[in-house]
């Protein structure tokens, strides 16, 4: 299949210095960012409402003056859609190489999976550079809990429901979806197809890896055929073009077919897989 890219996304920096000089964004946001981490929460962490966590963002150290700047809480809703809760922290924390903020989990927080959004300034010249912007791993939340006597602790919910904790969302998965092609949809072989990717900018996805393309008829779903394999940044809005020709020996009328979508998450060593609604393929 003849395949191509395209990625469309829309970036805004200010630099008040001419110290700074980069050739891309990529360049810069490189330069700027990497070697910074947010390290607590954990996935494996439960607050209740109510309640602190303690945030915790560390750095490779270099020339770079970086200061946090602000905390905003996310939450992940049933759909794997991010969701902006609030900003519960603005200030100003020097971070050299490890900074710990504690903030409180608002009281009126419903049960779920929620994240930060921490905001690093750099700063150049004694003024203000680029922004990084890096994420905690997803968390739950319970909105309320009890300890016996022997110190076992139960929570108002249960941590394995998965209608308020979805494991593939504490895996980063979430905040992107296929758009085209759509449910129901027929194309027809050899046709120019456009899958369009809508990516959240909280979503945790990172990057395309992979574009397969399988059948669904009877029994087990089948993938017929691998479109691309690679790597490249995924933009909040992201075109892929495929010239669609299903070989011969995989090509049945009778069945439905879908776009399997392979990412990377922004979580370390994660994997996460998507797929475009089923559509009809004529000869």
């Amino acid at each position: 299949m003849k395949f191509s890219i395209a990625a469309a996304s829309v970036f805004a920096l200010t630099f008040l210095s001419a110290a700074v000089k980069a050739d891309s964004y990529t360049d810069i946001i490189a330069e700027f960012c990497d070697g910074l981490e947010v390290t607590t929460p954990l996935d494996t962490d439960v607050l209740v409402s109510g309640s602190n966590a303690t945030v915790t963002v560390t750095r490779v150290a270099n020339d770079h003056e970086k200061t946090i700047t602000g905390l905003d809480l996310y939450s992940v809703d049933s759909e794997g859609t991010p969701k902006y809760i609030k900003n519960t922290w603005a200030g100003q924390y020097n971070l050299q190489t490890s900074a710990s903020i504690s903030d409180q989990i608002p009281q009126d927080t419903a049960a779920g999976l929620y994240y930060y959004r921490v905001w690093v300034t750099n700063m150049i010249d004694g003024q203000h550079g680029p922004d990084c912007i890096k994420t905690s791993r997803t968390f739950k939340v319970a909105t309320d809990s009890h300890t016996n006597e022997a110190g076992f602790t139960s929570y108002a919910q249960s941590l394995d429901d998965v209608s308020y904790y979805k494991p593939e969302f504490a895996k980063g998965c979430f905040g992107l979806t296929v758009k085209s092609p759509a449910e129901g949809e027929t194309q027809k072989q050899n046709s120019h197809v456009a899958i369009v990717l809508q990516r959240d900018s909280a979503s945790q996805t990172d990057a395309l890896t992979k574009v397969e393309v399988y059948r669904a008829l009877e029994g087990p779903d089948k993938m017929v055929d691998t479109i691309w394999v690679g790597k490249e940044a995924l933009a909040n809005a992201f075109t892929i073009k495929d010239q669609l020709r299903i070989p011969s020996d995989n090509f049945e009328p009778d069945a439905v077919y879908y776009y399997k979508i392979d990412v990377t998450s922004q979580v370390k060593g994660e994997t996460c897989s998507f797929q475009s609604g089923a559509f009809k393929i004529t000869a």
